[in-house]
């Protein structure tokens, strides 16, 4: 979850821009602040699509802009998700193939940045399987014998997108850069 809070001295500084307007001041920080919430939104599934290889619509879906009010000064981004299956990312190859097509590692990656690398543990390697009901993942044996399988998971899309080092760590001082610039244009549209 990312919020957008702000003193009272942030308040106090808007109503002596707007003069005899200062009853306005709620309302511009409300516009200000869901402006710049929408916004950011946007730029943190863009940034995440950059970084990881993921399709960005799966950033978009998962996160829920909660608007502020003139009673609440405050807007929410809330992300939500499960931990994403390791087929989601960039896998190769990534149709399943039996019989000699099969590849004899299988490769991934989960960052843009990085090269594909073999999936391999402790002599167990990880490959595609097709379920009964058609769904394809990327799996692995606990031990030697032929089952149980596991699926293969990687971070969830909250865990992506909170990320200090890559998305939102990247990205929040652009976000507080932005609301400045919406609380000087809001003001602007109510003193014109």
């Amino acid at each position: 979850m990312l919020r957008f809070e702000f003193d009272e001295d942030l308040l106090h500084t808007i109503e002596d821009a707007l003069g005899s307007m200062k009853s306005e001041s709620r309302r511009v920080l409300k516009n200000a602040v869901n402006d710049t919430a929408r916004d950011a939104k946007k730029d943190l599934a863009k940034k995440a699509q950059e970084t990881y290889a993921v399709k960005q619509g799966r950033f978009t879906k998962a996160m829920k802009t909660q608007n502020a009010t003139e009673s609440s000064l405050t807007a929410t981004i809330n992300v939500t998700g499960e931990q994403l299956e390791l087929k989601d990312f960039k896998v190769s190859p990534a149709t399943y193939r039996t019989g000699q097509d099969k590849p004899d590692v299988l490769k991934a990656k989960v960052l843009l940045s990085s090269s594909l690398k073999g999936l391999m543990k402790s002599n167990n390697k990880a490959f595609l399987v097709k379920f009964r009901n058609g769904h394809v993942s990327v799996a692995q044996r606990y031990h030697k014998t032929r089952y149980p399988i596991k699926k293969l998971l990687s971070n969830s899309i909250p865990t992506m997108i909170g990320s200090k080092d890559r998305v939102y760590g990247v990205i929040e001082p652009e976000i507080y850069d932005k609301l400045m610039d919406n609380i000087l244009k809001e003001i602007k549209r109510v003193t014109r």
